[in-house]
């Protein structure tokens, strides 16, 4: 049985999802720069507000830029574990074991020689 996949399983297309990162990721730094900015001219707990803004910032700035758009559509079914065959029909005795004899050295059957 062949794989189904529907076209709604598909992600992103790549170059839309990093333009969109680039958008955000863009936005965020600007507040940043605003942020940084501003502590040159704010007073109070102000301060405060803007260099929290100017150190959290780019940490959220990539979380949410590297945050990958999910599809609405369903994800394919996993397929079943595949499961073994016995290699002996129900009920059969079991084959004799192989034994395998080896009785010289592994230099003396390689050199051909019998002495």
């Amino acid at each position: 049985m062949a794989a189904k996949y529907e076209v709604t399983s598909v992600r992103v297309n790549p170059a839309e999802d990093r333009a969109h990162r680039m958008r955000v990721y863009f936005i965020t730094m600007t507040i940043r720069v605003a942020c940084v900015a501003s502590l040159f001219f704010v007073r109070g707990w102000w301060v405060l507000l803007a260099g929290a803004g100017a150190v959290i910032l780019p940490y959220i700035a990539v979380l949410i830029a590297n945050a990958t758009a999910n599809t609405s559509g369903e994800r394919p079914d996993a397929p079943p574990p595949l499961e073994l065959e016995p290699l002996e029909p129900e009920g059969a005795a079991p084959a004799e074991p192989t034994v395998i004899v080896i009785d010289a050295p592994a230099e003396r059957r390689s050199s051909g020689s019998d002495a």
